[in-house]
């Protein structure tokens, strides 16, 4: 395999052509947040640009660090620079480099707040203002962190466990989570199957136990909860059930004006059906003329 060796060009502003269809995904409050940390940082993810047989250079990645040097007044800026044979080629690039996970999960989040909070002392109103967040949103990044037991934090930081299956764990009470976690690796369970072990186990009418065999045997046990066909039940968020019930209530009541109108145009074809058409727009007229407001009377 022939390995592309890509390099670092300083490139004018004014010579790159934005790329609308990424710029979609950029909000007013990335553009300032992103634009905070260049001016305390510098560029430290530089734009990827393709060029294009005819001398166009088009945006492929990093719309929001290039809409961010816009707007401080950046001349020049120093972006990847990437061969592209034709514009079929740049959307397919595009594509694949918006792929790429750049965000963290929510347990790396959740552990690098928490090591900020005490390593430098910042306070959580002060993270909520660095990244942008909501103060409620960083406390539930930092009771995550709360939650798991400090052994499996440290299986995450190693990169022996998956962020993904840590956050399962520590739905578990926190003196079995260690022993889980230990278990599920010597197993080799997938997210999927931890997922559903730590459903099945807080279920309230679980046995006892089925409970044991999931911490000590979790192979065994996801064999034995797939036969028996317990399901894992995500429990979900008010704001869904709201949003849910409030589509419902909206759904019904279209359907109550859809009954209405279909009852009135029924009555009509009958009221139809028995006068005839030529009186039935004669009353029809003659009632709306009575109910038109009089003019006042001199």
């Amino acid at each position: 395999m022939n390995e592309v060796q890509n390099q670092v060009f300083q490139v004018e502003t004014s010579c790159i052509k934005d790329n609308q269809v990424l710029a979609l995904s950029v909000t007013r409050q990335d553009i300032e947040r992103c634009s905070r940390f260049i001016r305390e940082y510098g560029i430290v993810t530089p734009p990827v640009i393709g060029n294009c047989p005819d001398g166009t250079k088009l945006l492929l990645s990093g719309e929001c660090e290039f809409l961010s040097l816009k707007e401080i007044g950046a001349k020049n800026i120093n972006a990847v620079a990437v061969p592209v044979v034709d514009e079929d080629d740049s959307h397919k690039l595009s594509l694949l480099l918006s792929s790429i996970p750049r965000a963290s999960s929510a347990l790396s989040e959740a552990i690098l707040i928490s090591q900020l909070i005490k390593a430098r002392n910042y306070t959580q109103l002060q993270i909520s203002e660095l990244l942008g967040k909501s103060p409620a949103w960083v406390n539930k990044r930092v009771s995550l962190a709360t939650k798991l037991h400090p052994a499996v934090c440290e299986m995450v930081i190693m990169k022996q466990l998956c962020p993904n299956s840590a956050q399962e764990i520590s739905r578990l009470p926190n003196e079995m989570q260690h022993g889980f976690a230990i278990n599920i690796l010597r197993d080799g369970i997938p997210k999927s199957g931890v997922e559903v072990l730590t459903a099945a186990l807080n279920k309230q009418d679980c046995p006892q136990s089925l409970k044991e065999q999931i911490i000590s045997e979790p192979r065994h046990a996801l064999t034995k909860i797939q036969e028996l066909g317990v399901k894992a039940s995500p429990v979900k968020d008010k704001k869904d059930c709201d949003a849910s019930i409030r589509i419902l209530r909206n759904d019904f009541s279209l359907l109550i004006h859809c009954i209405n109108l279909s009852f009135v145009t029924i009555i009509n074809i009958w009221a139809i059906c028995q006068v005839g058409l030529p009186k039935f727009i004669y009353i029809g007229a003659k009632t709306f003329l009575i109910r038109m407001p009089q003019p006042p009377s001199p």
